[in-house]
């Protein structure tokens, strides 16, 4: 059911297949966003456990579960 009747002739365009440093930077911008994500995760989460053994809140608004009430 293909409307092309033959293949001879055709040619196939890869963009960017011919830039390996493109892709590696490609690839070096997406790690460093995963380790920044993971990073920033790590720092929020140590702040966050601090401040609930401390028994203040979080962040600024109503109390979720596991916070003290806002006084």
């Amino acid at each position: 059911m293909s409307p092309i009747d033959s293949w001879d002739g055709a040619t196939a365009v890869f963009t960017g297949a011919g830039s390996t440093a493109l892709q590696v930077l490609f690839v070096l911008i997406a790690f460093a966003m995963l380790v920044g994500f993971l990073a920033k995760m790590v720092l929020h989460e140590r702040h966050a456990y601090a401040q609930m053994i401390a028994h203040e809140p979080v962040e600024a608004g109503p109390a979720v579960e596991g916070e003290p009430s806002v006084y």
